[in-house]
């Protein structure tokens, strides 16, 4: 049984690696960033993952806590 957990997980592992992969390659094309007063050009993928850890950084500092409704 412990044999068939190590092949599941090393299989889940490549299959991520090969997905992204294909995401990496199919987001290769520079789009034009225009931010306050500032434009630059930067491939998709580093848009993608740099407004993900935004939106990471974001959720970290605003706690879940708040989002629910107190209980008196």
């Amino acid at each position: 049984m412990n044999l068939f957990k190590g092949h599941f997980k090393r299989n889940t592992y490549t299959v991520l690696v090969v997905l992204f992969a294909i995401f990496v390659l199919q987001n290769m094309q520079l789009d034009y960033v225009s931010f306050l007063f500032w434009d630059f050009a930067m491939p998709r993928l580093l848009l993608i993952l740099s407004t993900l850890l935004i939106g990471i950084v974001i959720g970290a500092l605003v706690p879940f806590k708040k989002l629910l409704p107190q209980k008196k």
